[in-house]
C-alpha cells in the first residue's frame, strides 16, 4: 500500500513540475509536493536537474538581444531623414555621390599611370643590363649549385 501511495506522489510531482517552478501551487499541493520531496530521493534529483535547466534557460534568455532594437534604430534613422531639408535630399546628395565618384575615377587613374610609369622604367632598365651584356660579352650568372666549387 506504502509502495502505491508513492508512486502516486511521484506521479504528481511529476505532472506538477512545472507549477511548482513557476510558484503556482495551491498552498496544500504545495505543501504535499515539498512533504514529497523530502521522502522521496529520486524526485528531489529530479526537482533539483529540472531548476539548474531552469535557470541555464533564464540566463540564454537574459543574454538575447532586445528584439525591438532594429525597429528603434529604423525609426531613429528616418526621424533623421525627415529633419534634413528636402533640398538637400533631392539636389545635394546626388551631386555629392558624382563628385566623389569622379575623385575616386581621376584618383585611381593617376596612381594607376604612376605605377605603369616605374614598370616601364624597370624595364627599360633591365633591357639596358641585357643589351650592355651582350655588347660586352658577358654570360648569364650561372646557378650556384651547378657551378665548379660545389663538392658531391
Amino acid at each position: 500500500m506504502l509502495k502505491t501511495t508513492l508512486k502516486t506522489d511521484c506521479s504528481f510531482i511529476r505532472k506538477n513540475l512545472f507549477s511548482y517552478q513557476e510558484k503556482q501551487l495551491p498552498g496544500d499541493e504545495k505543501q504535499k509536493f515539498e512533504d514529497h520531496l523530502h521522502s522521496c530521493t529520486d524526485c528531489t534529483r529530479i526537482v533539483s536537474e529540472f531548476q539548474s535547466v531552469a535557470a541555464i534557460i533564464d540566463r540564454k534568455k537574459a543574454d538575447s538581444p532586445n528584439p525591438f532594437i532594429q525597429t528603434r534604430t529604423i525609426q531613429k534613422i528616418e526621424s533623421v531623414l525627415e529633419r534634413t531639408p528636402p533640398a538637400f535630399r533631392r539636389f545635394l546628395q546626388p551631386v555629392l555621390v558624382s563628385f566623389s565618384l569622379i575623385f575616386a575615377i581621376v584618383t585611381g587613374y593617376s596612381i594607376g599611370k604612376q605605377i605603369d610609369t616605374t614598370n616601364t622604367l624597370s624595364l627599360t632598365r633591365q633591357q639596358d643590363i641585357e643589351t650592355m651584356k651582350s655588347d660586352l660579352n658577358i654570360p648569364d650568372f650561372t646557378v650556384e649549385e651547378n657551378s665548379f666549387f660545389t663538392t658531391p
